[in-house]
């Protein structure tokens, strides 16, 4: 049945051959629904990406905050080693405004169109019935249906739906100054929260809609940031990652600040060094019998971040790039992490 009082906003950064085929695939999806489709993107719109949606509107702002080094956005990789749960964090710049930005005009747009409903995604969510036919149930009842995600305030902004009358004064009302004044050490998921949660509105909680095993959630993106931050460092017979060390003793989370060097799928024996100012402070093998090995490196986060031009890591002959250490200063290892 077609539904005119209702769209799909679709929010994207495609700036890759493969979000962009993400991209594409989610609008052809989604027109079998019968809705329009309104696409709002903060990257340049592919020319065939006009036929699949009813509106496609290209914002060149993308506005992300880069004044405080203390703000930033951490995408993640969860993985179960030898029984033991890890958590690989790398950081960006903080795009969380960009984010909220994004979904305030898509929405405003959509009530100036005349649309009174949007069932609100990300570019490369992967859509099926039964989420579009619960949403299509909760918001005849409710104002808001808001997948919980993060915190107990925060909501999933990959799927949620709103109707846009209730919530146009919050959506007016978020900026940059908003933003930055409620965001402190919070996330965009937050703030969003905040703005679209009402007294008549519908929370979902995380296990509800992600399912048991967030590592392959009920409903997910098919381009996930915790399934794909780890490929840039594979070797050919193992893969690595340096990150401060951050434990969980009964819930808590405590930061050791202990950097270190995480080895696992090993698949060959490895020769590892590591170089200071030219002076080599640690030479160790790693028999491949070892799956996994955690070194922890001879200097402490806080002095990784400031010597690191003057470091050198090569395993097996190979020196790890100064490009990938300078990418991940801030990255971080959580063992045993606990949500």
């Amino acid at each position: 049945m077609e539904n005119k009082q209702r769209c799909f906003l679709v929010t994207a950064y495609c700036n890759t051959p493969v979000k962009q085929k993400a991209l594409n695939d989610t609008l052809r999806n989604l027109k079998k629904y019968n809705t329009d489709i309104i696409l709002f993107s903060h990257y340049p719109i592919e020319k065939e990406v006009y036929d699949l949606t009813e509106y496609s509107i290209y914002d060149y702002s993308n506005p992300i905050y880069e004044n405080d080094g203390a703000r930033s956005m951490v995408n993640w990789s969860k993985k179960i080693i030898n029984n033991i749960p890890f958590k690989f964090n790398t950081h960006a710049l903080d795009y969380g405004y960009a984010a909220a930005q994004q979904i305030k005009r898509g929405l405003l747009f959509a009530h100036e169109l005349g649309y009174e409903e949007a069932f609100v995604l990300n570019y490369d969510l992967e859509v099926y019935d039964k989420m579009v036919d619960d949403f299509d149930e909760l918001i005849s009842k409710h104002d808001s249906v808001l997948p919980m995600f993060g915190s107990s305030k925060g909501m999933y902004m990959a799927w949620f739906a709103l109707k846009i009358k209730p919530f146009l004064n919050n959506l007016k009302s978020i900026s940059k100054e908003d933003y930055m004044k409620f965001i402190g050490e919070g996330i965009v998921e937050e703030y969003l929260y905040s703005k679209l949660k009402g007294k008549n509105s519908k929370s979902i909680p995380r296990l509800e809609w992600e399912g048991p095993d967030p590592l392959n959630g009920i409903i997910k993106t098919t381009i996930v940031m915790e399934g794909n931050v780890t490929d840039r460092f594979k070797g050919e017979d193992y893969e690595w990652f340096i990150g401060h060390e951050v434990l969980y003793i009964r819930g808590e989370r405590k930061d050791t600040n202990k950097q270190l060097l995480t080895l696992w799928n090993i698949n060959t024996d490895l020769d590892i060094e590591i170089w200071i100012e030219k002076k080599l402070f640690l030479k160790s093998t790693i028999p491949k019998e070892s799956t996994y090995h955690i070194i922890q490196l001879p200097i402490n986060h806080s002095q990784f971040i400031k010597y690191h031009k003057f470091i050198k890591i090569v395993i097996n002959g190979w020196e790890i790039p100064s490009n990938l250490l300078t990418l991940n200063l801030i990255s971080s290892i959580e063992i045993g992490f606990y949500e």
